[in-house]
């Protein structure tokens, strides 16, 4: 190899993502001459100043812009290597676990699992990213440590799954239509939806399964991902059709009805773990694993306000 010294891997991500040499050093639990120093010998290997100053703040070089993808590449490589050890104390750790997820799985889990943490790994901190591009490969892995996500988005890797969720319609208490006595399928025809794609933006189960039912339905707002729907209903004439865990979650601090569908008009989704092969004995990942199993087990299913009304089948 030529010659490099890898002690400076590490600080050559941190500084390029942080692009300050005061975060880096606060990150990487350094001195900032240290990390200073470690700045001056990067720019003599690479020839180049990687960090300008534009007025108060620093910008990557081009070069340095080039450089991060890669070495965000090596870094990932090398940590199962370098960090990998035959035993895992998580009451010592510090280590940062990355775990992609959908905007629905780090709504309901990044608080229990950050309270998790704080019992058994009060060092340690966990970001959550979005949920990966689905290539077919485990590049994925080389930025993640797990993937949360539902079955039947072909996510690569070995997978444990976690729960089963179903969806439920949410309502403003106050809707014009829906506040009716008994509700019925048939009055969804009647108010508009906030509608949300996971997979393809062409395709939607959720609302197909409305169609087949004879729901002729008039889309408000539609958008990426689960999370902020409760937010549209609340207030609105609008509804949706949400995940049950996080109708309860949002009904803790927004005003919502809460309704029960057909049995003919259920969905059930089961949401799974995912790791790289390479980490099924990684005593650090198993324990991840199980901290992610043990957090799903406190997650609540029922809504804070008044228990879900039924909405009734017509005819």
């Amino acid at each position: 190899m030529p010659a490099f010294d890898l002690n400076l891997l590490r600080p050559l991500l941190v500084l390029l993502e942080e692009r300050s040499v005061t975060r880096a050093a606060a990150r990487l639990h350094l001195s900032q001459p240290a990390t200073s120093a470690a700045l001056a010998r990067l720019r003599r290997h690479y020839d180049d100043e990687l960090l300008v100053r534009t007025g108060r703040t620093m910008q990557l070089t081009p070069f340095a812009r080039d450089l991060l993808p890669a070495v965000a590449h090596a870094v990932a490589e090398l940590n199962p290597v370098i960090d990998r050890k035959e035993s895992f104390d998580p009451s010592q750790t510090e280590r940062r676990f990355v775990i992609g997820a959908t905007d629905y799985m780090t709504a309901i889990l990044a608080g229990p699992l950050l309270r998790t943490l704080a019992l058994d790994a009060p060092r340690a901190s966990v970001d959550f990213a979005p949920q990966p591009v689905r290539d077919g490969t485990l590049a994925p892995y080389s930025q993640l440590d797990l993937i949360v996500g539902p079955v039947g988005f072909h996510l690569p890797g070995r997978s444990q799954e976690l729960f089963t969720d179903d969806f439920v319609l949410i309502a403003d208490p106050d809707n014009s239509v829906l506040s009716a006595p008994e509700p019925t399928v048939d009055d969804l025809s009647a108010v508009p939806h906030a509608t949300a794609y996971l997979n393809d933006p062409d395709h939607d189960d959720l609302q197909d399964l409305l169609r087949r039912a004879g729901v002729d339905y008039i889309v408000g707002a539609r958008l990426f991902g689960l999370a902020a729907l409760p937010l549209l209903v609340s207030g609105t004439e609008m509804v949706a059709l949400v995940p049950r865990m996080l109708a309860a979650k949002a009904s803790r601090t927004l005003r919502l009805s809460v309704f029960e569908m057909p049995e003919d008009l259920r969905m059930p989704m089961t949401e799974c773990m995912y790791w790289h092969p390479r980490d099924e004995e990684d005593p650090a990942i198993v324990w991840l694993r199980g901290a992610l199993s043990r957090t799903v087990g406190s997650l609540s299913r029922e809504p804070s306000g008044p228990p879900p009304r039924q909405l009734r089948t017509t005819g």
